[in-house]
């Protein structure tokens, strides 16, 4: 009897010493899986949209919000300023001229036409992602095959709205500032480009 006894808590023993093994190798394929899930999701989360980066990045950079603040005030010193075509200031601009000029008191030198500058730096994919100091653009034609034909410069974004202000030498009043609520510009917008923080 005793030795049936033995004989059995061995067997059992060795059953109990089994069943982890098997355990561990039905868990180890799903926990991989998991494991492969893991860090895939967080190389994911890793890849950032490029104008979403660019943006954060001016956000976080006391430098370039200094630059873009300075950049505003410099085109606000010629509100008012007559609009002459082909001008570049200091007392007559083009809209061209006008960004041109005031990027170049700064030190930083952009093309000569407004589709130039519109190749110039980076493209920014919404109206959200727009900050004070980037360039933006308005054009003729369907949205398709829109030609740009003016630029202004960023002065303020509401992001929540999806609109912003922006200062320009428009053709009827010289330099000003305007909305892109007005019926006018939005009809117009082609988009925009950010040249600060973009080295």
């Amino acid at each position: 009897m005793k030795k049936f006894i033995i004989i059995l808590l061995c067997l059992s023993s060795l059953g109990f010493a089994k069943t982890p093994r098997r355990h561990r190798v039905a868990v180890c394929a799903p926990d991989s899986l998991v494991s492969q899930a893991t860090a895939q999701y967080l190389m994911a989360e890793m890849v950032v949209p490029p104008t979403l980066a660019l943006q954060e990045a001016s956000f976080a950079d006391p430098i370039t919000k200094t630059i873009a603040a300075d950049l505003i005030t410099a085109a606000k010193r010629h509100l008012g300023a007559r609009y002459s075509r082909g001008s570049r200031g200091p007392k007559a601009f083009d809209c061209s001229g006008f960004t041109s000029y005031v990027f170049e008191r700064l030190g930083i030198s952009l093309k000569r036409s407004s589709q130039e500058q519109h190749r110039q730096g980076a493209a920014i994919q919404e109206i959200s992602q727009m900050l004070p100091g980037d360039l933006v653009f308005f054009g003729r034609g369907g949205t398709k095959g829109r030609t740009v034909n003016h630029v202004g410069i960023v002065t303020d974004v509401d992001p929540s709205e999806g609109t912003f202000s922006f200062i320009h030498a428009s053709t009827s009043r010289g330099v000003r500032i305007d909305s892109s609520t007005d019926a006018y510009w939005t009809r117009r917008f082609a988009g925009a480009r950010r040249i600060l923080g973009n080295d």
